[in-house]
């Protein structure tokens, strides 16, 4: 009787090879605004190019890609989706590796309220910040609570290096906030922090001209700074 079990043994994973040793693709999900979306970087604008950074993520590490990033989305629109998209939470559920670019339409907002850069108010840009680094906590949490994959977040890159040091006050405090967050939140989640504002600092290249979106190569860059946390 044993001699037969064991030949039945065999004969199955002879003849189911594929089953017997089913190989389970790995799922990066990125979510956010225009970035890694990849907007501008062809004419059409009308789905996510394959040159945007979660695509050159998956190709690099054979990974299936579900890029849901939206132009435009602020932080507390981002938190919405993850709460109540159905669509965003079921890919979510899936995923072995979520990337977040958010922030940078929160930082324009600023400064289109202030009538640009020149009209800068730390005091009046508070609110916001404040605001934006609540969203991204919240964020956080509620991808932890339905995946446990890693969840890697960029912090931003600074949209108008002609400017010089007129956003640094407001980008450096951001920043600064993204890190502390993610410093506290590593203790009990899965997350790590991209800097994405290091890659880009003394790369004008990096950003399309008379535009606030990433290049091709820097989209190639904002990729680079994640392939060492995603095997």
């Amino acid at each position: 009787m044993k001699k037969i079990l064991l030949m039945a043994i065999i004969l199955a994973l002879i003849i189911y090879p594929v089953q017997a040793f089913a190989y389970k693709e790995k799922r990066l999900v990125a979510i956010g605004d225009s970035i890694p979306y990849g907007y501008n970087l062809t004419k059409e604008n009308i789905s996510p190019p394959k040159g945007s950074f979660p695509y050159l993520i998956g190709n690099k590490r054979k990974i299936e890609v579900t890029n849901m990033s939206i132009p435009g989305l602020t932080s507390g629109e981002l938190l919405k989706a993850v709460k109540t998209n159905d669509l965003f939470r079921e890919a979510l559920n899936d995923a072995d590796y979520v990337v977040v670019y958010i922030g940078g339409n929160d930082l324009l907002n600023i400064v289109k309220k202030n009538g640009g850069l020149d009209g800068m108010k730390m005091e009046e840009a508070a609110p916001v910040i404040r605001d934006l680094v609540y969203n991204v906590y919240s964020t956080i949490l509620e991808i932890d609570q339905m995946t446990d994959g890693k969840i890697l977040v960029y912090n931003i890159y600074n949209p108008y290096p002609a400017a010089g040091d007129k956003l640094s006050t407001p980008l450096s405090y951001i920043n600064q906030q993204y890190s502390s967050l993610i410093k506290l939140l590593k203790h009990f989640t899965s997350v790590h922090l991209l800097n994405a504002y290091k890659a880009y600092n003394g790369h004008p290249e990096y950003i399309i001209e008379g535009d606030v979106h990433p290049t091709k190569e820097g989209q190639e860059v904002l990729a680079k700074i994640a392939l060492k946390h995603i095997k």
